[in-house]
C-alpha cells in the first residue's frame, strides 16, 4: 500500500509547482484520492485522516467549480462591445459584465438635464450616443459625445457641479450610482485600479483641451 503514499506525494509535488490555482486544486484532489485507500486499508482503519481528507476534497471541488464558472466565456451584446470600444478598451469583458451590473441605461430627450450647477453629483453618466451641452451662466460652453463621461470629476472629489449639462439631442446613455459603484469597486481592488485609470485618462484629456 506504500506506493498509494508515494504517488500522493509526487501530485502534492506537482500540484505545488503550479501557478494556476486550478491545477493546484484537481492535482490536490487527485492526491487525496491516492491517500484515501491507504489510509482505509490499514490494519486498523484511520478514520480522522479519511475524514479531513475529505473535507478537504469537498472544499477544493467547491472552488474549482467556481473557477471555472469564472472562466467561462464571456460575450458581450452589441451594445455592451460599442461601449467597449468607445470608453473601456482597456478592460476585459468579464470586467465589463461586472461593472455594467451595476450600471442602467437610459435615454434623455433634448433638453433633458444630466447635471445641474451647484447640485451633488449622484450619479457617473457615460454617454452612448447622441450629445450634451455643458452650459455656464446660459452659455455653451463645450460638448460632450458619445464615451465621453459626465461627472467624472466630481466621482473623485465629491465636489457639487461646476456647470449644468443638457441632452442637445435624443441621447442614449450609461449610468452608475456614484455610492454604489465605489463601494463595489472598493471591495475589488483590480477592477477599481482598472477603472480609475480609465477616469484619470479622461480627466488628463479634458484638462489638457481646456488648456489649448
Amino acid at each position: 500500500m506504500e506506493y498509494f503514499v508515494h504517488i500522493a506525494n509526487v501530485l502534492y509535488l506537482f500540484s505545488y509547482s503550479m501557478r494556476d490555482i486550478l491545477w493546484l486544486r484537481i492535482l490536490t484532489i487527485a492526491a487525496a484520492c491516492f491517500m484515501l485507500p491507504y489510509f482505509y486499508f490499514q490494519p486498523d482503519p484511520l478514520y480522522p485522516p479519511i475524514f479531513w481528507n475529505l473535507i478537504f476534497m469537498a472544499l477544493n471541488i467547491f472552488w474549482i467549480v467556481r473557477l471555472l464558472l469564472d472562466r467561462r466565456p464571456i460575450k458581450l451584446s452589441e451594445d455592451e462591445q460599442r461601449l467597449c470600444q468607445i470608453a473601456f478598451r482597456t478592460l476585459t469583458p468579464r470586467e465589463m459584465k461586472k461593472i455594467l451590473k451595476l450600471s442602467s441605461w437610459e435615454d434623455a430627450e433634448p433638453g433633458d438635464c444630466f447635471v445641474s450647477k451647484d447640485a451633488p453629483l449622484e450619479k457617473l453618466i457615460l454617454i452612448y450616443s447622441g450629445k450634451a451641452d455643458v452650459e455656464l451662466n446660459g452659455k455653451k460652453v463645450s460638448e460632450i459625445h458619445a464615451g465621453q463621461f459626465i461627472g467624472e470629476l466630481g466621482y473623485f472629489t465629491d465636489e457639487v457641479a461646476a456647470a449644468n449639462v443638457v441632452a442637445s439631442e435624443a441621447t442614449r446613455y450609461v449610468s452608475w450610482p456614484k455610492d454604489r459603484l465605489k463601494s463595489y469597486l472598493d471591495k475589488n481592488s483590480d477592477l477599481r485600479a482598472a477603472f480609475q485609470i480609465i477616469l484619470g485618462s479622461v480627466l488628463a484629456k479634458r484638462l489638457k483641451d481646456t488648456w489649448i
